[in-house]
C-alpha cells in the first residue's frame, strides 16, 4: 500500500480467501480481500504479490557449540529502519543442566547485515526472533547449538568387594552422551615395567566394568572419558594396586596389604620379646660355669644309706691362714664312711 508523502495508511488487514467456482466452471477462485477500520472485508481488484520485507538466506546461518549468526536482506529499505533482532533461551534450564538467559538484542540497521547472538551454551535451544515493532514478526526459528564435548566424569572408584570400576552417569549437557572409552594400563607394581594395555568402549548406559585377569603384584592406571559425536571429553583417572589373588575371593588392594603387614610385625616383635623374657630368667636360674666347676654331683657309695658330697677344692687352699699348716695337703685318700648299723654292733 503506497500513500502520498506525509501520509500513511489505516491499519488494516489483507488475506487471500477461496471463493466458489463460477457458474459453468469448475476451478475455485481465489481473491485478495482487505478490511480496514470499518470492519468490512472488501474485495481488491486486480492482483497483489506478497514481498518478504526482511529474507534470511539459509545457507549463510552459521551455528556452532556457543553462537548463531545469520546473514539478513532488506528488500524494503524504508521499512527496515526500526527492526530488530534478538535471542532468547527457548526453554527454562533445569539440574543438572544448567543454561543462563541471554540477553541479545539488535537493531538492523541499512539494507543488509550480519545478526550474532551473544556467546550461548552448548547442545541447548534458543529462538531467534526479527520482528518489526510493535508487533510484526519478519522471522522466527527455533535453533539448537552444536554438542561439544563432555565434562568431566566424577566419582570414578574401585569397588574392592567386586573388582569393578564405577563412575556416575553424564547428563546430556553438551552434547548426547553416546558412550564411555576406557583406557586400562598394567605395570609390574616392583619395577614399573610395562604389562599391557587395553581400550574398551561401553554403551551410555553402562555405569560399572569389571576387570579381567587382574594379575597380583600389578599396578593399573585406567582412565574414563565420557563421548558425544563432537569426541571425548576430559578424562578421570583411578591407579590402584592388587597384591594376593585367593580362589573364590576378590582381590584385595594395597592399603589392605599395609594393614597385614603392620599386624604381622607387630606379632613378630611381641612374640620375640616374650621370648627373651623367658630365656633370661632361665638364664638367671642355671649356677654360672664358675660355680659349677665347685660341686659334683651326688654319687651312692655302695648301698649305704648316707650319701656325702664330696668338696674337691683342697683343704689346705681353704684353711690357709686359719691356724693349719701352711702349705701342708691333706691326704687325697679320704676315710671310708661306716655304716651307722655297724657301728651300733
Amino acid at each position: 500500500m503506497r500513500c502520498p508523502e506525509g501520509h500513511w495508511p489505516p491499519p488494516m488487514e489483507i488475506k487471500c480467501m477461496k471463493l466458489d467456482p463460477e457458474e459453468g466452471s469448475m476451478i475455485p477462485q481465489s481473491s485478495w480481500f482487505v478490511r480496514n477500520s470499518t470492519g468490512l472485508w472488501h474485495r481488491v481488484k486486480g492482483s497483489l504479490t506478497c514481498v518478504d520485507v526482511l529474507q534470511v538466506v539459509p545457507e549463510t546461518l552459521e551455528i556452532s557449540s556457543t553462537s548463531i549468526k545469520l546473514n539478513w536482506t532488506c528488500r524494503l529499505p524504508d521499512t527496515c529502519q526500526h527492526i530488530r533482532a534478538t535471542c532468547r533461551l527457548e526453554e527454562p534450564s533445569s539440574p543438572p543442566c544448567e543454561a543462563e538467559e541471554v540477553k541479545g538484542e539488535e537493531m538492523l540497521r541499512g539494507w543488509k547485515g550480519t545478526f550474532s547472538c551473544p556467546p550461548l551454551q552448548p547442545f541447548t535451544v534458543y529462538t531467534v526472533t526479527i520482528s518489526l515493532p510493535p508487533s510484526t514478526i519478519l522471522y522466527t526459528r527455533l535453533l539448537r547449538t552444536k554438542e561439544t564435548v563432555p565434562d568431566k566424569l566424577e566419582k570414578l572408584r574401585l569397588d574392592p568387594n567386586t573388582g569393578s570400576l564405577k563412575w556416575k552417569a553424564l547428563p546430556s549437557c553438551k552434547g548426547e552422551i553416546i558412550g564411555y572409552q576406557l583406557n586400562i594400563t598394567a605395570r609390574r607394581a616392583h619395577d614399573g615395567s610395562f604389562l599391557e594395555f587395553k581400550q574398551v568402549l561401553v554403551n551410555q548406559s553402562v555405569t560399572k566394568y569389571t576387570l579381567p585377569h587382574q594379575a597380583p603384584g600389578s599396578k593399573y592406571l585406567v582412565t574414563v572419558q565420557g563421548l558425544t559425536v563432537a569426541g571425548s571429553g576430559a578424562a578421570s583417572l583411578l591407579e590402584f594396586q592388587t597384591y594376593v589373588s585367593v580362589a573364590g575371593q576378590p582381590l584385595d588392594l594395597w592399603p589392605g596389604l599395609v594393614v597385614i603387614v603392620v599386624v604381622v610385625v607387630v606379632l613378630v616383635l611381641l612374640s620375640a620379646g616374650i621370648l627373651w623374657l623367658v630365656l633370661s630368667r632361665k638364664r638367671k636360674a642355671l649356677p654360672s660355669k664358675a660355680e659349677g666347676d665347685h660341686y659334683t654331683e651326688l654319687q651312692p657309695y655302695e648301698n649305704l644309706d648316707t650319701y656325702c658330697m664330696i668338696r674337691e677344692t683342697l683343704l689346705a687352699v681353704e684353711d690357709a691362714g686359719k691356724g693349719g699348716w701352711s702349705g701342708e695337703l691333706l691326704p687325697k685318700t679320704l676315710p671310708t664312711p661306716r655304716s651307722s648299723r655297724k657301728s651300733e654292733q
